[in-house]
């Protein structure tokens, strides 16, 4: 089971078949969000939430391997990476519409939208494989985890979870 996991990871797919699973998680996105809960804004920002929380999995799952120094597990990191980029992609622009759609605005809503625009910015330009002056220092920005605890605590704060934070 596990042999047949890695070698359809890589396997390389026809553009007609990445469209094609590209367009079923659009359409699961959509249906998710509205059959979420009781309206449109809400579900879209539960379905950012998932996507978010499930494209930065592998984060600490970096760390932990670098701790324990597992070897045997590249090939799953560079799936890891891959889904990385693309939900963090989907999860900006479900927080774009999420923003969008919603009454609420606060600084800290728009303060998260913001770190969460330059790090997904920030992302594409290294995936694009701008100059390596660049790069590195994009690299280092989008890396820290100051500018993600950052974000985070922006927006636990603009959502009113943790109202009782001084600031």
């Amino acid at each position: 089971m596990l042999q047949q996991f890695t070698s359809a990871m890589e396997r390389p797919s026809s553009t007609k078949s990445r469209v094609i699973r590209y367009m079923v998680f659009v359409v699961g996105c959509v249906a998710f969000a509205y059959v979420s809960d009781y309206n449109w804004p809400t579900g879209t920002g539960n379905l950012c939430l998932i996507l978010f929380l499930s494209a930065n999995v592998y984060i600490p799952a970096k760390l932990l391997r670098k701790h324990y120094q597992w070897d045997k597990v590249q090939h799953y990191f560079d799936w890891m990476a891959k889904a990385h980029c693309n939900l963090n992609t989907a999860a900006f622009v479900m927080s774009l519409v999420h923003c969008y759609t919603t009454v609420w605005a606060n600084f800290w809503l728009w303060l998260s939208m913001v770190l969460m625009g330059v790090l997904t910015l920030n992302g594409f330009i290294m995936k694009l494989r701008y100059q390596p002056k660049l790069r590195k220092k994009l690299y280092i920005l989008h890396t820290q985890q100051v500018v993600f605890i950052c974000l985070i605590y922006a927006m636990l704060k603009g959502h009113y979870v943790i109202a009782w934070l001084p600031l």
